[in-house]
């Protein structure tokens, strides 16, 4: 989370973002604000995809037993529908003393995005630049990273600053913090981490080619790669080829796409490659695929190489 955003409790906030890291981070510092002054703090999550803004209200205005302050985390403000936005400017107008009500936007809301008075709308994207959120990162995980180290996370990992940390921590097992870790030194790190890596898995999916794929999947589960980072590897890619053939379809230019998609030209190319083995409902279906592996594995008490397993032969297969 850019350090400039200060916590300053509000009864009701919009969060935006697109980095679910940021919006974490965001939360725990709440809760510590909150606990400061209210150490009995219970804190709910909430989806609107699944409960209405009817509940989510009624329930913050009704007094936590047991508790001196209530924190509810909503997600799905970018969902909301005119009557559910007039309810919840309502409630702002009134709010309840006894709980903070926070509601969570990817930045997709279309038209005015801005909350009404009485709504503190806090944007924890504005400001952050991808290079210092990864410094940040490696700094908090105890490594130390040259620009040129920083420019080849970016590059092979893209933005999504959760699957930065992910692979930052596991790098971080092997390095003492005393000195600068530089590119050469990184490659070298992600080689010994694994011999064959979840950046190849991705890039045999993204080639539709199962035996490969298989083959490195079963390698990195003898190396005990943690399943939820393979996940979110292959989730990323697909993100980028799905965005990827969506500008295609406007017409945009290598440049612009891009620019779009903040990687580089030559990333861009090989994209290209991947979007024409996949047609626009395949690219539909793994990401629903991909979605539903997720929640498998952040449910299951089982073997999580198998829903990995699943993947791959779904993400391969060419039904349509």
């Amino acid at each position: 989370m850019p350090p400039e955003k200060s916590i300053a409790i509000h009864p009701v906030t919009v969060l935006k973002s697109t980095q679910p890291l940021f919006v974490e981070d965001f939360i725990e510092e709440m809760k510590k604000e909150l606990s400061t002054g209210s150490p009995k703090l219970l804190v709910e999550s909430r989806n609107l995809d699944d409960t209405s803004l009817q509940e989510v209200v009624e329930d913050a205005r009704t007094l936590p037993m047991f508790h001196e302050k209530k924190l509810i985390v909503a997600k799905g403000y970018d969902g909301l529908k005119k009557d559910d936005l007039d309810l919840l400017n309502e409630y702002a107008g009134a709010p309840a003393s006894s709980s903070v009500l926070v509601l969570l936007s990817g930045g997709s809301r279309k038209g005015k995005t801005k909350p009404a008075r009485g709504i503190k709308l806090v944007d924890l994207d504005r400001g952050s630049k991808p290079e210092q959120e990864i410094r940040r990162l490696g700094e908090r995980l105890g490594i130390s990273l040259t620009p040129g180290a920083v420019g080849f996370v970016k590059t092979m990992l893209g933005e999504d600053m959760n699957l930065v940390k992910n692979e930052l921590g596991k790098i971080s097992l092997y390095v003492d913090g005393k000195k600068p870790v530089g590119e050469k030194e990184l490659r070298g790190l992600i080689e010994k981490r694994s011999t064959e890596n979840v950046f190849s898995l991705s890039t045999a999916l993204s080639n539709r080619d199962l035996r490969g794929s298989l083959r490195i999947l079963r390698e990195l589960e003898k190396n005990r790669e943690d399943p939820l980072s393979i996940l979110y590897m292959i989730a990323w890619r697909f993100r980028q080829i799905f965005k990827v053939s969506q500008h295609l379809r406007e017409g945009k230019s290598d440049e612009a796409i891009a620019k779009a998609i903040k990687t580089s030209r030559g990333a861009v190319f090989y994209l290209k490659k991947s979007v024409r083995n996949f047609r626009e409902n395949d690219l539909g279906r793994v990401l629903g695929l991909i979605e539903e592996t997720d929640f498998g594995i952040k449910n299951s008490s089982g073997n999580n190489y198998i829903l990995l397993e699943k993947l791959l032969l779904g993400i391969c297969s060419r039904e349509t």
